[in-house]
Protein backbone atom coordinates (compact mmCIF):
# COMPACT_ATOMS: atom_id res chain seq x y z
CA UNK A 1 0.00 0.00 0.00
CA UNK A 2 1.52 3.26 -0.97
CA UNK A 3 1.48 6.05 1.54
CA UNK A 4 -0.98 8.23 0.06
CA UNK A 5 -4.17 5.73 0.24
CA UNK A 6 -2.87 4.53 3.67
CA UNK A 7 -3.25 7.96 4.96
CA UNK A 8 -6.52 8.42 3.07
CA UNK A 9 -7.69 5.01 4.66
CA UNK A 10 -6.60 6.68 8.15
CA UNK A 11 -8.97 9.73 7.48
CA UNK A 12 -11.83 7.18 6.65
CA UNK A 13 -11.29 5.77 10.03
CA UNK A 14 -11.38 8.57 11.54
CA UNK A 15 -14.98 9.71 10.03
CA UNK A 16 -16.48 6.53 10.56
CA UNK A 17 -16.74 7.06 14.86
CA UNK A 18 -19.93 8.99 14.69
CA UNK A 19 -22.46 9.82 17.19
CA UNK A 20 -25.67 8.86 16.44
CA UNK A 21 -24.46 6.43 14.13
CA UNK A 22 -21.81 4.10 15.75
CA UNK A 23 -18.99 2.23 13.84
CA UNK A 24 -19.46 -1.24 14.20
CA UNK A 25 -16.78 -3.84 13.66
CA UNK A 26 -16.94 -7.79 13.08
CA UNK A 27 -13.49 -8.41 13.74
CA UNK A 28 -11.62 -10.77 12.16
CA UNK A 29 -8.38 -13.12 12.77
CA UNK A 30 -6.90 -13.64 9.26
CA UNK A 31 -6.93 -12.41 5.21
CA UNK A 32 -9.94 -14.68 4.93
CA UNK A 33 -12.27 -13.62 7.21
CA UNK A 34 -10.87 -9.78 6.47
CA UNK A 35 -12.19 -10.25 2.65
CA UNK A 36 -15.96 -11.84 3.87
CA UNK A 37 -16.34 -8.82 6.10
CA UNK A 38 -14.83 -6.20 3.93
CA UNK A 39 -17.57 -6.96 1.43
CA UNK A 40 -20.08 -5.20 3.47
CA UNK A 41 -18.13 -3.36 6.09
CA UNK A 42 -16.47 -0.18 6.16
CA UNK A 43 -13.63 -0.75 7.68
CA UNK A 44 -11.94 -4.15 9.69
CA UNK A 45 -10.67 -5.06 12.93
CA UNK A 46 -8.77 -7.97 14.46
CA UNK A 47 -9.41 -9.68 17.38
CA UNK A 48 -6.70 -10.37 19.31
CA UNK A 49 -7.89 -13.65 21.15
CA UNK A 50 -9.19 -14.55 18.52
CA UNK A 51 -6.43 -14.06 16.20
CA UNK A 52 -3.89 -16.20 18.72
CA UNK A 53 -6.69 -18.96 18.74
CA UNK A 54 -6.15 -19.45 14.95
CA UNK A 55 -2.62 -19.46 15.39
CA UNK A 56 -2.39 -21.55 17.83
CA UNK A 57 -0.99 -19.43 20.97
CA UNK A 58 -3.10 -18.01 24.20
CA UNK A 59 -4.03 -14.77 24.33
CA UNK A 60 -2.13 -12.07 25.99
CA UNK A 61 0.94 -11.29 23.31
CA UNK A 62 2.23 -14.48 23.27
CA UNK A 63 1.55 -14.27 18.95
CA UNK A 64 4.98 -13.87 17.97
CA UNK A 65 5.01 -10.18 16.89
CA UNK A 66 6.62 -11.28 13.74
CA UNK A 67 3.72 -13.47 13.12
CA UNK A 68 1.69 -10.36 14.13
CA UNK A 69 2.83 -8.32 11.59
CA UNK A 70 3.17 -10.73 8.22
CA UNK A 71 -0.66 -11.26 9.43
CA UNK A 72 -1.41 -7.21 9.01
CA UNK A 73 0.23 -7.29 5.70
CA UNK A 74 -1.54 -9.79 4.21
CA UNK A 75 -5.07 -8.32 5.60
CA UNK A 76 -3.81 -5.04 4.27
CA UNK A 77 -3.13 -6.39 0.48
CA UNK A 78 -6.18 -8.30 0.80
CA UNK A 79 -8.43 -5.42 1.27
CA UNK A 80 -9.50 -1.99 0.43
CA UNK A 81 -10.76 -0.76 3.45
CA UNK A 82 -9.06 0.99 6.67
CA UNK A 83 -7.74 -1.70 8.88
CA UNK A 84 -7.15 -1.67 12.52
CA UNK A 85 -5.39 -3.97 14.83
CA UNK A 86 -5.86 -5.26 18.02
CA UNK A 87 -2.02 -4.49 19.35
CA UNK A 88 -2.51 -5.52 23.01
CA UNK A 89 0.03 -3.86 25.39
CA UNK A 90 2.19 -2.84 22.67
CA UNK A 91 4.27 -5.70 22.98
CA UNK A 92 6.56 -4.32 25.79
CA UNK A 93 5.84 -2.65 28.93
CA UNK A 94 8.14 0.53 27.93
CA UNK A 95 6.96 3.76 25.66
CA UNK A 96 9.59 3.19 23.12
CA UNK A 97 9.08 -0.79 22.80
CA UNK A 98 5.41 0.00 22.15
CA UNK A 99 6.34 2.69 19.43
CA UNK A 100 8.52 0.54 17.58
CA UNK A 101 5.87 -2.42 17.47
CA UNK A 102 3.22 0.05 16.55
CA UNK A 103 5.82 1.41 13.63
CA UNK A 104 6.15 -2.32 12.38
CA UNK A 105 1.69 -2.23 12.07
CA UNK A 106 1.75 0.96 10.46
CA UNK A 107 4.39 -0.13 8.12
CA UNK A 108 2.40 -2.77 7.30
CA UNK A 109 -0.65 -0.88 6.17
CA UNK A 110 -2.57 -0.27 9.12
CA UNK A 111 -4.35 2.81 10.23
CA UNK A 112 -6.01 2.13 13.63
CA UNK A 113 -4.77 -0.03 16.74
CA UNK A 114 -5.89 -1.03 20.60
CA UNK A 115 -3.45 -0.72 23.17
CA UNK A 116 -4.41 -1.62 26.44
CA UNK A 117 -3.74 -0.87 30.09
CA UNK A 118 -4.64 -4.49 31.83
CA UNK A 119 -1.90 -6.32 30.81
CA UNK A 120 2.22 -6.31 32.19
CA UNK A 121 4.94 -8.62 32.14
CA UNK A 122 2.32 -11.02 31.00
CA UNK A 123 -0.23 -10.86 33.80
CA UNK A 124 -3.36 -9.28 33.90
CA UNK A 125 -3.29 -6.32 35.90
CA UNK A 126 -3.73 -2.12 35.38
CA UNK A 127 -0.87 -0.56 35.05
CA UNK A 128 -0.01 3.30 36.04
CA UNK A 129 -1.95 5.10 33.68
CA UNK A 130 0.66 7.31 33.24
CA UNK A 131 2.85 4.91 31.50
CA UNK A 132 0.10 4.19 29.66
CA UNK A 133 0.15 7.60 28.58
CA UNK A 134 3.85 7.65 27.83
CA UNK A 135 3.30 4.68 25.01
CA UNK A 136 0.28 6.58 23.47
CA UNK A 137 2.53 9.53 23.26
CA UNK A 138 5.60 7.67 22.12
CA UNK A 139 3.02 6.04 19.28
CA UNK A 140 1.82 9.31 18.46
CA UNK A 141 5.08 10.52 17.69
CA UNK A 142 5.74 7.30 15.85
CA UNK A 143 2.85 7.66 13.34
CA UNK A 144 3.78 11.56 13.05
CA UNK A 145 7.06 10.95 11.76
CA UNK A 146 5.64 8.17 9.32
CA UNK A 147 3.25 10.24 8.05
CA UNK A 148 -0.37 8.71 9.20
CA UNK A 149 -3.35 9.86 11.37
CA UNK A 150 -2.93 6.76 13.42
CA UNK A 151 -6.17 6.40 15.49
CA UNK A 152 -5.29 5.32 19.07
CA UNK A 153 -8.17 3.54 20.76
CA UNK A 154 -6.50 3.43 24.07
CA UNK A 155 -8.21 0.70 25.98
CA UNK A 156 -8.95 0.49 29.71
CA UNK A 157 -9.78 -2.77 32.00
CA UNK A 158 -11.25 -1.73 35.33
CA UNK A 159 -14.50 -3.20 34.64
CA UNK A 160 -13.01 -6.25 33.00
CA UNK A 161 -10.49 -6.91 35.99
CA UNK A 162 -12.79 -5.80 38.48
CA UNK A 163 -11.05 -2.46 39.69
CA UNK A 164 -14.06 -2.49 42.45
CA UNK A 165 -17.71 -1.46 42.51
CA UNK A 166 -18.92 -0.53 39.22
CA UNK A 167 -19.41 2.83 40.24
CA UNK A 168 -15.75 2.73 41.16
CA UNK A 169 -14.88 1.06 38.09
CA UNK A 170 -16.96 4.44 35.97
CA UNK A 171 -14.40 6.37 37.73
CA UNK A 172 -11.49 5.01 37.23
CA UNK A 173 -12.27 4.83 34.01
CA UNK A 174 -13.14 8.20 33.35
CA UNK A 175 -9.76 9.47 35.18
CA UNK A 176 -7.94 7.01 32.53
CA UNK A 177 -9.64 8.60 29.63
CA UNK A 178 -8.80 11.92 30.55
CA UNK A 179 -4.90 10.69 30.87
CA UNK A 180 -5.25 8.99 27.72
CA UNK A 181 -7.04 11.69 25.69
CA UNK A 182 -4.21 14.44 27.17
CA UNK A 183 -1.56 11.92 25.54
CA UNK A 184 -3.11 11.57 22.19
CA UNK A 185 -5.45 8.91 22.31
CA UNK A 186 -8.45 8.84 19.27
CA UNK A 187 -10.90 6.50 21.25
CA UNK A 188 -11.72 4.84 24.84
CA UNK A 189 -12.28 1.37 24.53
CA UNK A 190 -14.01 -0.22 28.02
CA UNK A 191 -14.65 -4.04 27.52
CA UNK A 192 -16.83 -5.33 30.26
CA UNK A 193 -18.87 -2.06 30.76
CA UNK A 194 -22.42 -3.16 29.41
CA UNK A 195 -24.58 -1.18 32.16
CA UNK A 196 -26.97 1.40 29.53
CA UNK A 197 -26.55 4.26 32.62
CA UNK A 198 -23.12 4.15 33.39
CA UNK A 199 -22.37 3.84 29.83
CA UNK A 200 -24.19 6.89 29.16
CA UNK A 201 -22.18 8.25 32.26
CA UNK A 202 -18.80 7.71 29.99
CA UNK A 203 -19.80 9.22 27.27
CA UNK A 204 -20.65 12.63 29.24
CA UNK A 205 -17.54 12.03 30.95
CA UNK A 206 -15.10 11.76 28.43
CA UNK A 207 -14.25 13.61 25.43
CA UNK A 208 -13.12 10.47 23.03
CA UNK A 209 -15.19 8.50 21.12
CA UNK A 210 -16.55 5.54 23.38
CA UNK A 211 -15.89 2.03 21.74
CA UNK A 212 -18.16 -0.99 23.41
CA UNK A 213 -17.53 -4.50 23.64
CA UNK A 214 -20.41 -6.97 22.92
CA UNK A 215 -21.01 -9.15 25.93
CA UNK A 216 -24.11 -10.56 26.32
CA UNK A 217 -26.46 -8.39 28.09
CA UNK A 218 -25.49 -5.60 26.70
CA UNK A 219 -27.74 -2.79 24.94
CA UNK A 220 -28.87 -3.02 21.17
CA UNK A 221 -27.35 -1.34 18.91
CA UNK A 222 -29.79 1.27 18.36
CA UNK A 223 -29.56 1.97 21.87
CA UNK A 224 -25.87 2.76 21.83
CA UNK A 225 -26.14 4.94 19.74
CA UNK A 226 -28.69 6.95 21.39
CA UNK A 227 -26.60 7.24 24.26
CA UNK A 228 -23.77 8.76 22.35
CA UNK A 229 -21.40 5.39 21.77
CA UNK A 230 -19.44 5.85 18.68
CA UNK A 231 -17.93 2.29 18.28
CA UNK A 232 -19.25 -0.95 19.08
CA UNK A 233 -16.66 -4.16 19.17
CA UNK A 234 -18.38 -8.15 18.55
CA UNK A 235 -14.40 -8.83 19.53
CA UNK A 236 -13.98 -12.85 19.83
CA UNK A 237 -17.28 -13.46 19.11
CA UNK A 238 -17.41 -13.98 15.29
CA UNK A 239 -14.55 -16.59 15.51
CA UNK A 240 -16.06 -18.86 18.53
CA UNK A 241 -19.32 -18.45 16.30
CA UNK A 242 -17.80 -19.70 13.33
CA UNK A 243 -15.88 -22.22 15.60
CA UNK A 244 -19.27 -23.65 16.40
CA UNK A 245 -20.71 -23.89 13.30
CA UNK A 246 -17.54 -26.10 11.67
CA UNK A 247 -17.64 -28.08 15.02
CA UNK A 248 -21.16 -29.25 14.57
CA UNK A 249 -20.62 -29.22 10.65
CA UNK A 250 -17.72 -31.98 11.51
CA UNK A 251 -19.88 -33.72 13.80
CA UNK A 252 -22.71 -34.65 11.41
CA UNK A 253 -19.84 -35.19 8.50
CA UNK A 254 -18.24 -37.81 11.25
CA UNK A 255 -21.66 -39.40 12.85
CA UNK A 256 -24.05 -39.22 9.43
CA UNK A 257 -21.06 -39.90 7.33
CA UNK A 258 -22.47 -38.15 4.77
CA UNK A 259 -21.72 -34.09 3.10
CA UNK A 260 -24.06 -32.24 4.71
CA UNK A 261 -26.58 -30.05 3.28
CA UNK A 262 -23.61 -27.32 3.31
CA UNK A 263 -20.53 -29.26 2.93
CA UNK A 264 -21.36 -30.83 -0.56
CA UNK A 265 -18.49 -30.78 -2.89
CA UNK A 266 -19.42 -28.33 -6.26
CA UNK A 267 -20.35 -30.50 -9.32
Amino acid sequence: MDAKTQQQHAETFHALHRTGDPLVLFNAWDAATAKAIAKTSPAIATSSGAVAAALGYADGENVPLDLVTGLVSRITTAVSVPVSIDLEAGYGDSADSAAASAARILQAGAVGINIEDGLCGGRRQLVDPELHAAKIRAIRECAQRLGIHLFINARTDPFLLKFGSPDQCLNEASRRASIYAEAGADGIFVPGLDNPALIESLVQLTSLPVNIMVTQGLPAIADLARIGVQRVSLGPWPMTAAMRVIGEAAAIVATSKQYGTFLQPNV
